[in-house]
């Protein structure tokens, strides 16, 4: 045989071999198609669920920052309460040891002096008296009442 032919038949076997390969290749890009679509929709799929947890994400870290805000406001409200809680105690006291200090000082200037004890025990005698004044006077008062009898005169109109 004559080496035309052997290329004649090599020529032929590549040429099968090249049909045989892109029938191969063929079936393997219909084959593969399915599967790639699978793909695509489950990495589209998946994009959309991590969109979502950056949005929710997102989201939480801006409630953390409002809760972190509003924490920070009540502890400062919180702060300012209970320093006016000890002004407020601190307050009591000075007055409670004013107060103090006033009755103490009233009590030693009553105590010393002698004018106005006389006074205050006339003044304790005078009321004495007009409470005993206003006693008697009522009595005579209920005695009149029911011993004497003043007859009604009615107004008669014509």
């Amino acid at each position: 045989m004559s080496p035309s032919i052997w290329l004649y038949i090599a020529l032929a076997i590549f040429i099968v071999a090249l049909i045989i390969v892109g029938i191969g290749v063929g079936i393997f890009i219909k084959g593969i198609k399915e599967p790639l679509k699978e793909m695509k929709g489950s990495a589209n799929n998946l994009k959309e669920r991590t969109d979502k947890l950056n949005l929710e994400a997102t989201s939480l870290q801006h409630h953390v920052n409002e809760l972190k805000e509003d924490m920070q406001a009540k502890s400062e409200k919180v702060s300012m309460l209970l320093d006016a809680a000890r002004g407020t105690k601190n307050s009591v006291l000075d007055l409670n040891s004013s107060v103090r200090r006033i009755t103490v000082n009233i009590a030693s200037e009553v105590d010393n002096d002698k004018g106005n004890i006389a006074q205050i025990n006339q003044w304790s005698i005078a009321t004495a008296d007009l409470l005993e004044l206003q006693g008697f006077l009522k009595t005579r008062k209920d005695t009149y009442s029911t011993h004497s009898s003043i007859p009604q005169i009615e107004n008669k109109q014509q």
